[in-house]
């Protein structure tokens, strides 16, 4: 069994395709090809351990993911076997897994299901998973201006970023973030929503990427009823962990019929948006599938 530290995850994450890894995961899901084990989580005093797992024969692995928080700090494990043997193949550190996973599984969705030619991204946060989507979706979209919303002063940031991407990058407030923007991603730890949801354009994609608590969300009941379709990863862990849905739901605000998920989407992308436009939103927590897909494609790009 081998041990990957981040370090090596890092040094050959960029020779992946992680978004065709995880459209092939997702594709599989949908098929019922794979078996899921939503995050179970257990606390002792301030320490919380969380768990979940997945299996996908398909392509040859099955995997769990083991993580610590404390003091709003995470630390993260994968287990790697082999699905036909059962013998396991790796102990990975994850922290790298995680972050691009993230991004990578918006991207995905903003590419398939979002607006043709999106040209304005804005971010709500410049932490790591802030910093991913926007080096991802800009690697991948055609982009042409970024807006960042932070709680702080974010110019070194942005002037960093731009730098990478070759595209302007610009701190703005959080009443002048939305209008106008093609794809708006969430990317915070906010209990409340970070903006008003009519300001969203008819075919703006959202991404909100932040909570997994059933007690916090980023975007409003009004984000939620205006969309043609709120998009999800798994059912079971989405309507267990995404405050934006639970919340909105006992608002009245959401209609469980637009509820799809990825999966379904990918095999019936016409309906996502029945009339030709629309509202998307992405309600991401984060499965197992996305990251056992990652790992797996990752480990098999390691040196031998």
């Amino acid at each position: 069994m081998k041990l990957v530290e981040n370090d090596d995850v890092r040094g050959v994450a960029g020779q992946v395709d992680l978004v065709d890894t995880l459209r092939k995961a997702f594709l599989d899901s949908a098929t019922g090809k794979t078996a899921l084990q939503p995050r179970q989580r257990i606390s002792s005093d301030a320490l919380k351990l969380s768990t979940m797992a997945a299996i996908l024969p398909e392509s040859g692995v099955a995997g769990a993911k083991v993580y610590t928080t404390l003091a709003g700090r995470f630390a993260f494990v994968i287990l790697l076997f082999d699905a036909k043997t059962g013998v396991p193949l790796a102990c990975m550190e994850s922290d790298v897994i995680t972050e691009v996973r993230t991004a990578a599984v918006s991207t995905m969705a903003a590419m398939d299901f979002g607006p043709e030619n999106p040209e304005v991204l804005t971010v709500f946060g410049t932490g790591l998973q802030g910093r991913s989507h926007i080096l991802e979706m800009a690697a991948r979209l055609p982009l042409r201006e970024v807006r960042v919303v932070s709680r702080g002063d974010a110019g070194c940031f942005c002037d960093e970023v731009s730098a990478e991407i070759g595209v302007p990058v610009a701190q703005v407030t959080p009443e002048t973030a939305v209008p106008g923007a093609d794809i708006v991603v969430t990317a915070t730890r906010s209990q409340t929503p970070l903006f008003d949801g009519d300001q969203l354009g008819p075919n703006a994609f959202v991404a909100a990427v932040g909570s997994t608590l059933p007690t916090a969300r980023e975007v409003d009941g009004r984000t939620i009823a205006r969309a043609s379709t709120v998009l999800i990863e798994d059912r079971d862990q989405s309507f267990a962990e995404a405050g934006g849905l639970i919340l909105a739901e006992q608002e009245g605000a959401l209609d469980r019929g637009k509820v799809m998920t990825i999966g379904q989407a990918l095999t019936a992308p016409g309906k996502v948006r029945p009339s030709g436009e629309g509202i998307v939103v992405f309600e991401s927590v984060g499965i197992a599938l996305e990251d056992v897909a990652i790992a797996a494609a990752i480990f098999r790009a390691l040196p031998s």
